[in-house]
């Protein structure tokens, strides 16, 4: 390894701009997948931070509701079942209703959620000051995304154009179908909802979905239908999932992913070809020198480990300068612009283009290894 790496090195010296030119075709394709995958993200983050942002095993609804959390309205006596159901350690409620919230005279639309605090409902990570408890009044956290539009622990803010509230705390990103969320306890939510939408009769009797937890060393998909055969005897309808596939079955979350999947996948296939195109083109141009270091003596691994390290130094020129594009690019554009790099997915992106431009240099490695030392006889010749 230390002979290829002078080799590379010394070739780096003679013609500097030889690997330069290579990574900067390849820091367009990156640019493009890391700005796409990105996207994907971001998007999906801001469509379903609210039920990432809590600890829960499962997920209930009821049945009419199709797993849409805005849909969902199961009756109290559910939730307070759920708890006596074998298997469950904990059950808090959940619930959602699209408002408003006004700020220093700017209003700006929000989901609030209302929810049990010290149950799996409540969310897990608080950035500043703390989360409100049940029957607290007039009180409430909001996520990251409104205090980064300037609303900070301490201020006061109205919900729904009518109720005035103070913002004890700021948890972490939460936003829910790309809109901020304000969390607040269950009575406060219920005078809200039912300001806001007096048709559709919110009332403390009813709740959104059922947030659980399950015990110790008990399996989640042995307990819900366990869930939900003790509720259909007391004639209670629901439906029982796992918190990942409610998560997939947020309005939109499906097409994201398949739409920015199958682009990103495009780009991924595209640097393996390039890929593959440049470690040819590398083959090719030294074709003569490897066939002398092969005559010389070199072994084959010695040809095989200089191609992959001229690779690697492209894809770290590549990865370096695709990052950077990014994440100005993210600075750059305004906040409602769905583009926030986050360190994993940086990291996840070099891993997904290092496998790329990887399986482009094993064509070139296929190539290499037809190099013959006869061939430097009969340039010569």
């Amino acid at each position: 390894m230390r002979t290829a790496t002078r080799l590379v090195w010394l070739e780096a010296r003679r013609t500097p701009t030889r690997p330069i030119r290579a990574a900067v075709t390849l820091t367009v394709l990156a640019t493009l997948a890391l700005v796409l995958i990105t996207l994907l993200d971001t998007l999906e983050q801001r469509g379903t931070g609210l039920l990432r942002a809590v600890d829960a095993d499962l997920v209930v609804f009821n049945e009419e509701a199709r797993q849409q959390v805005l849909r969902s309205r199961v009756p109290r006596p559910a939730t307070i079942g759920v708890g006596f159901v074998d298997g469950v350690h904990e059950v808090g409620v959940l619930s959602v209703v699209p408002s408003t919230v006004t700020h220093d005279g700017e209003q700006l639309r929000s989901m609030l959620v209302g929810f049990n605090a010290r149950t799996p409902a409540e969310p897990t990570r608080v950035l500043e000051g703390r989360v409100p408890t049940d029957g607290e009044p007039n009180i409430v956290a909001v996520d990251a995304a409104l205090h980064r539009a300037g609303i900070d622990v301490g201020d006061r803010i109205v919900l729904g154009g009518s109720l005035e509230v103070e913002v004890v705390g700021v948890v972490a990103e939460a936003m829910f179908l790309q809109q901020p969320t304000v969390w607040a306890p269950p009575d406060v939510w219920a005078r809200t909802g039912a300001r806001a939408f007096p048709e559709r009769g919110y009332a403390e009797a009813l709740v959104g979905i059922g947030l659980v937890q399950v015990q110790i060393g008990e399996d989640p998909a042995e307990v819900a239908p366990a869930i939900v055969a003790d509720l259909r005897e007391e004639d209670l309808d629901v439906e029982v999932v796992a918190l990942a596939e409610a998560i997939r079955a947020v309005p939109g979350a499906s097409a994201i992913r398949v739409t920015f999947g199958s682009l990103v996948l495009l780009a991924l296939v595209v640097i393996v070809v390039v890929s593959a195109g440049l470690a040819l083109l590398q083959v090719d141009r030294d074709r003569a020198l490897h066939a002398e270091l092969r005559a010389l003596g070199a072994p084959p691994g010695l040809l095989s480990a200089t191609l992959l390290l001229r690779l690697g130094v492209v894809w770290l020129l590549a990865t370096t300068a695709a990052t950077l594009l990014t994440a100005s690019l993210a600075a750059a554009v305004p906040p409602a612009v769905p583009l926030a790099v986050r360190p994993i997915t940086l990291a996840a992106t070099a891993v997904m283009l290092a496998l790329a431009i990887g399986v482009g240099g094993a064509v070139g490695l296929t190539r290499l290894r037809g190099v013959d030392p006869a061939e430097l006889l009969g340039g010569r010749g």
